[in-house]
Order: structure tokens, then sequence, then C-alpha cells
């Protein structure tokens, strides 16, 4: 309806300058009436050329982004052709395909002659999770406003989305003893709880802790000692990944993450588990490092998650022998179990066994 009333407008004022030009006579008024016989062609020509010359890019989002804190998204449109065009707008979809949220968004960017033109784009993301932003199309108006030319668009980028490190969840470590056994307790304390079982080169990806410096400085390489721990069991947390139409998984991702956060910063190693229906399996993760509860975290972001609260609980259960004490955040408030943590009134940390 826009682009009808803009052309019954020129074409309202074409005819006026006819008529004008029937009475006066006037050069003047002949030549516009040319321009604007010549105008609407070479505008609409224009857009179709300008449209399959344009391309987005998009770019930010390096540093680490957590929920409900804007980040900056730039959006790049370049424009390889000579033709300018002030009316440019890029259709900008974005989904979390953890909580199957969306969003659409229509960004309205000049683009410029042979150049590209840059505009940082803020969101802000209320979920945990892969945000994918994606440009589906380019819509290019002629500058006269006639005419709405579309163009296909697949450029996508992820932006993950981590719970903040300062989530208010303190585990009560006097509960949380109750799931630690002696190894734990004892690497608490400073003990290194296991023993050397072989030494070897260094490998990519081994612990800087574990390099045995003094045969490394005799043998001019670095060697690392392999480690078997002493104990058959460990601290163990099982995130239950299922949630509701609230969402409530993401306050469980968050809960988990900052009573991971409290635990790292009590210098207490722990084991992560959650039942993956990717994998069609129990996922197990050890937690040393804030690198390594990063990694678990994106993970995470490409599972499924489920509608029954206890469906991870008793999968973990039929792998473990039945005296083995596990922590179970999640969603279920009326599961029973020392209570460890509560975040708000929708999720807690309990022990059970």
């Amino acid at each position: 309806m826009k682009y009808a009333w803009h052309v019954f407008k020129y074409i309202l004022v074409f005819v006026i300058n006819l008529l004008i030009l029937l009475f006066v006579h006037s050069y003047f008024n002949f030549i516009v009436m040319i321009l604007m016989i010549v105008l609407p062609v070479v505008s609409i020509v224009c857009a179709f050329v300008i449209s399959r010359h344009l391309t987005v890019k998009f770019g930010g989002g390096e540093q680490n982004l957590t929920v409900d804190s804007p980040f900056l998204v730039s959006v790049v449109l370049d424009n390889s052709s000579i033709i300018p065009n002030m009316n440019t707008e890029i259709e900008i979809s974005m989904e979390n395909d953890l909580f199957h949220t969306n969003g659409r968004h229509t960004l309205c960017i000049p683009a410029y002659s042979r150049s590209a033109n840059v505009v940082d784009y803020q969101i802000a993301q209320s979920y945990v999770g892969a945000l994918e932003v994606k440009a589906d199309r380019i819509c290019v108006t002629d500058w006269l406003g006639f005419v709405r030319i579309k163009s296909k668009c697949n450029s996508v980028k992820e932006y993950k989305v981590f719970p903040s490190g300062k989530v208010d969840v303190e585990a009560d470590m006097t509960a949380v003893s109750q799931g630690m056994n002696e190894a734990e307790e004892s690497r608490k304390k400073g003990h290194d709880f296991s023993e050397v079982v072989d030494v070897r080169e260094y490998q990519l990806g081994d612990k800087l802790q574990n390099i045995h410096w003094k045969l490394s400085a005799k043998k001019d390489v670095l060697m690392v000692k392999d480690r078997e721990s002493m104990s058959s069991s460990q601290l163990m947390i099982l995130v239950e990944l299922a949630d509701d139409e609230t969402h409530i998984l993401n306050d469980v991702l968050k809960s988990a993450y900052g009573m991971a956060v409290s635990l790292l910063d009590e210098q207490l190693p722990f084991t992560f588990y959650y039942w993956s229906g990717a994998q069609g399996d129990i996922v197990r993760t050890s937690i040393d490092s804030r690198d390594d509860l990063a990694e678990w975290m994106e993970k995470i972001f490409y599972e499924q998650a489920y509608a029954d609260f206890g469906y991870g609980l008793s999968m973990l259960e039929k792998n473990l022998d039945s005296d083995r004490r596990i922590i179970v955040v999640s969603g279920d408030m009326r599961a029973d179990g020392n209570v460890v943590f509560t975040y708000g009134d929708r999720v807690k940390g309990y022990i059970i066994g």
C-alpha cells in the first residue's frame, strides 16, 4: 500500500506538470516531463543492480557473553557496486536451539557506493545457549519508493551465551562434604590423592601440574607424569536437563554453573553428569578449572531437553551402585534429599544416596 501511494503521488505530479506544459508551453516543464519519464526506469533498474551486489556479514561477540547482559553484534553491509541506496533493509532472525526460542528484527542500513557500512546492533539474551543470528533477506527499495526488491541472504553467525559467573548460588559445604570421599577431602586440603603409573612425553592438552620438571630438564624435552586416581568414586553432580513451558532449564543451568564456580573457588574438583538424548547415554565430564566448566556448558547448548524431571537420575542410577551419593540439580522442588542449595523458588540442589 505504501508503494502504491508513492506511485499515485508521482503520477499526480506528472499530470500537473503535463497540464502546465500544455497551457504554458514552457521548456522547463518539458524537461521535467522527460526526466519524470526516465527517472522511474533508472530508479528501478539501479535497485535491481544493487540488490545483486549486496552481502551481509556478522562480527563481534568474541568476548565472553552472559545472559541478561547486552552485547553488540556488528552487522556489515558490503556494497560492491557503484550505486548507493539509502533504503536497504536486512531481515534478521535469531534462534536458541536449546530452548526453541526465536525472534525476528528488521534493520535499516544505508548501502554506500563501493564500501562497507558497519552498524553495531545491541542484543540482550535471557537464555543460555548457542544463539544463531542469521540474515535471511536483503530488501532494497528504489530511490523513488516504487518497488521493493528482495534477495536471499544466508549469512549466519553463532554467539555462545553463558550464565553469569556472579550467579548467587553458594553450596552448603557441610552438605557437600557428605557427597565427598577421602580423595576429594584430601585434594581439597592440598594433597595429591593419586599415584604415578607412567612417565611419557608431553602431549597437547596435558596439564602443566603433571609435568616432571627434573626429568624434563635432563632429557631436554617436556615429560609428563601419568596419574591414576586411587579412589573409585568422586564428588558427583547430576544436572537434570528437563524443561517445561516456563523454560525452567535455564535456571537449572544458571544455578549449576553458579554452584560449579563456588566449588572451584573452594579448589574442589568434581564431576558433572547428564543424560544426553543425542547420544542416548550418560555424559561424564570432570571439572578442574573454569575452562573445563565452559567446555562442559558448550556441550549442553547442543543437547535436547526432556520433559520428565527424574529421567536423568533414573538413567544414572542404572549404572551406579546403590550406595553412591549424588548431588542432583533439578527444577523439581518436590524431590526428596538433603538440600545443598536453592536458586529462588524454582531450582534446588540436593543429595541422594
